[in-house]
């Protein structure tokens, strides 16, 4: 026995309204994945010049300063710096080619590292640390007694924390 030709009619409303209840759905999904991706994408990281250089505050310890010469100011990783001061964090690659993280000594001041700011990297034996306060390292407050970095070529890196981009790279031989 033949379907009544009005069934058919309600058959094909509902698979329309489906198809475009899914395309709805699907243009949304699009939309917002990719707003995202955009608003990832077109965050710009910090612009900032630095200049790198190897020094022997006391003797038989060496440290490394970097100079923030000029440009936008940023807060070292994990220091309490304002909200609106991009974070930046350093990475260093020894001679043989091992990436080496730096962390962030805990008696860093918490300001923005800003034109004329320096940054301390120094070694206590076991690992690199950087500080904005190196007067309470020398001092003893620090991580552990100043050593003498190893001989050789070390690059620095410094990553935006937020981009995941490497802003800046010196290279310093110690």
């Amino acid at each position: 026995m033949p379907l009544p030709c009005r069934d058919r009619a309600l058959t094909e409303a509902y698979g329309i309204f489906l198809l475009i209840l899914l395309i709805g759905i699907s243009v949304v999904l699009i939309i917002a994945v990719s707003g995202v991706f955009v608003t990832t994408f077109l965050q710009k990281p910090p612009v900032f010049a630095v200049q790198a250089k190897v020094s022997t505050p006391v003797p038989d310890k060496s440290v490394i300063i970097l100079y923030h010469l000029q440009g936008d100011p940023v807060a070292l990783a994990n220091a309490s710096g304002p909200a609106s001061s991009p974070g930046v964090f350093v990475t260093l690659e020894s001679p043989d080619g091992e990436k080496i993280p730096v962390a962030p000594s805990p008696v860093m001041t918490g300001k923005p590292w800003a034109d004329g700011g320096t940054v301390i990297i120094y070694y206590d034996g076991s690992q690199f640390w950087d500080t904005d306060n190196f007067s309470a390292v020398i001092s003893g407050k620090g991580t552990g007694e100043i050593t003498v970095i190893p001989p050789g070529i070390w690059i620095i890196y410094i990553t935006d924390q937020q981009t995941q981009v490497v802003v800046n790279s010196l290279a310093v031989t110690a």
